[in-house]
């Protein structure tokens, strides 16, 4: 038995040619949808969805395509993406959706909330955990190397990398994310950053019609180009749209010191926003 055991319960659905694997931690409140980053998985949100479970949501977390235990999409286009995500929430018949995304995940939420998969009216809150929110595949192709070091490669490899990297990660941050990129597909990865052509979804963030908590690394980490966040803030809806910097934190924010005041804020606003 391993000390980062996570008590979840593994269901699978399929979604069109697409079978997509998912953990659930049970609780009598509104559910919560869990979207990770590229390279990652469901189980890296180890720490983040029994905390949430504990304040009594009902929590999902997603293995993004091509992670984790879910098929890969040959669909790379964010509301391909989004729609997958969206089968979960149709699947299990869920209303009054929390749904929150990190990085791609963030993406991915931010599609899925702003376009027309049936999913959108069940969304009642959405959080963007330093989200990408847009690519060109030039830029995508000149990032994409550091994103795919690791992927495939042997545990004993990651580990010390990881550890060499991240030294104030948990044990357990160190212990997921070894497993995440065990079963990582390369090509969903190059997919990413470079098959769903030039995109952007600033503009849809004024397309949620539900409260919007956009949370932002510290300027120094952030995939959102510092001097873009003001643009990026005119962009939320008035009334519903609100964006948070949370200093000292790096893009992984719910890893590591940034766990802490990241979902400090996450769930202030969540009690804010019911």
């Amino acid at each position: 038995m391993t000390p980062c055991e996570i008590h979840a319960t593994r269901s699978y659905l399929q979604a069109g040619p697409t079978r997509l694997s998912y953990l659930e931690w049970d609780g009598a409140g509104t559910p919560v949808v869990l979207l990770h980053g590229i390279t990652s998985s469901a189980a890296t949100l180890w720490r983040v969805a029994p905390a949430l479970a504990a304040l009594g949501h009902h929590v999902f977390a997603l293995d993004m395509p091509g992670h984790g235990e879910s098929d890969m999409s040959t669909a790379h286009d964010m509301d391909s993406i989004a729609d997958l995500a969206g089968a979960l929430i149709i699947a299990r018949e869920l209303r009054g959706v929390t749904l929150i995304g990190h990085s791609w995940g963030g993406a991915t939420a931010l599609a899925l909330a702003s376009g027309d998969h049936p999913a959108r009216a069940a969304i009642a809150r959405v959080a963007l955990v330093d989200p990408a929110l847009s690519i060109n595949p030039e830029d995508g192709r000149e990032a994409m190397p550091n994103y795919l070091e690791g992927v495939g490669e042997s545990a004993a490899f990651n580990e010390t990398r990881l550890r060499t990297n991240n030294p104030t990660w948990a044990e357990c941050d160190i212990f997921w994310k070894i497993a995440a990129l065990e079963q990582c597909r390369a090509e969903q990865v190059e997919g990413f950053f470079t098959g769903g052509g030039n995109w952007s979804l600033e503009d849809r963030l004024g397309e949620v019609s539900a409260p919007l908590l956009l949370l932002v690394a510290d300027l120094e980490y952030t995939v959102i180009p510092p001097d873009r966040l003001g643009e990026v803030k005119a962009k939320l809806r008035p009334g519903l749209g609100a964006m948070q910097i949370i200093p000292g934190t790096t893009h992984n924010m719910l890893r590591g010191p940034g766990y802490v005041p990241t979902m400090e804020a996450l769930t202030g606003w969540l009690k804010r926003a019911r």
